[in-house]
């Protein structure tokens, strides 16, 4: 074992702890005084095993478990403050009633995983160090499969770029959170806090919009075919009268996701924070477009000229198709 200061091994003793701590557990059922209940502080568990392990009431502050494999486990009712899960893989396992604040679920795999009345709320403290995370927690770019948080506390939470498929928020107390660059497909929001989420570059269909209208988050506003026509008319008038005539088309921040635009002119148009989610840009033309903070995530970009076009802070164009143009 390394003795350096700056990383903190596993206990050499850990499987004696968890062990222990099995017996503690059963001591509290039967009111026997027995075990130990497993505590451990800033500990760097990366890559650990974990699999169907009751850890039930364990207390694990600002622990590391980079890419742990931690399936089937249960941490109801565990202190995990501050804690590294990031890449971890929590495939039905069980967060309920868990202390989860402050901490760093993003690129995990939740799948069936369950988080009922679990607190996810910010961190205030300082974290611990030096594996110990701090502030809201995040679930960004994570994969939620039928994952229930029903109940949890997840003010100010981050779901940026998350995919959240058949997941359960209903009564979540989600004000406040992020769903930027997110994709949600059979999603239940019911009676849940969402005042002042922001949805705004989110990927959803028409049903949940109307769900989540008149709750007190960020939408965006819905626009239709025919004003989106007119749009594109006018941006044309512009384009062909070098500006003399009609409009630029300036649809930053507008909602055109799963939009047809196939071979549609955009040449210079303004596009900042657009949702173009699942959109079809087949062959759009997009030279010197500002796309900058946009959502291109899933759309059809083949043979789309982009050329000179503002891109930073986009995401989504890894997916583009180049027919080699510049």
């Amino acid at each position: 074992m390394t003795t350096d200061a700056a990383h903190t091994d596993w206990p050499e003793d850990l499987y004696d702890q968890i062990k222990a701590h099995g017996d503690f557990l059963s001591g509290r059922l039967g009111k026997l005084n027995r075990g130990k209940q497993l505590t451990l502080v800033g500990v760097d568990l990366t890559g650990i095993k974990l699999v169907g392990m009751n850890l039930q009431r364990a207390v694990f502050r600002g622990c590391r478990f980079y890419c742990a494999d931690l399936r089937n486990s249960d941490f109801s009712q565990a202190v995990l403050t501050g804690c590294d899960f990031s890449g971890a893989d929590l495939t039905n396992a069980r967060f309920v009633w868990a202390n989860l604040r402050g901490a760093d679920l993003s690129r995990a795999i939740l799948k069936g995983t369950r988080f009922e009345n679990a607190d996810m709320r910010p961190l205030t403290e300082p974290p611990v160090q030096p594996h110990g995370k701090g502030g809201v927690v995040s679930l960004s770019d994570t994969v939620l499969h039928n994952t229930n948080l029903s109940q949890a506390k997840l003010l100010g939470a981050s779901f940026v770029g998350a995919i959240l498929d058949g997941a359960i928020l209903d009564n979540a107390d989600l004000e406040g959170a992020d769903f930027s660059y997110s994709t949600l497909t059979n999603v239940q929001f019911k009676n849940a806090k969402l005042r002042d989420a922001n949805f705004q570059l989110a990927d959803f269909n028409a049903e949940l919009m109307k769900q989540l209208q008149g709750t007190g988050a960020k939408i965006p506003q819905e626009i239709s075919p025919e004003v989106l026509d007119q749009v594109l008319r006018d941006h044309q008038a512009w384009i062909d009268s070098e500006g003399q005539a009609g409009r630029r088309a300036i649809l930053a921040g507008w909602y055109l996701s799963r939009m047809h635009l196939i071979k549609a002119n955009l040449n210079g148009a303004d596009l900042r924070k657009a949702n173009l989610s699942n959109a079809n840009l087949h062959g759009a033309q997009l030279i010197c477009a500002d796309l900058r903070e946009a959502n291109l995530m899933y759309a059809n970009l083949a043979e789309a000229d982009l050329r000179g076009a503002l891109v930073e802070g986009a995401r989504g164009l890894p997916v583009v198709q180049s027919d080699g143009k510049g």
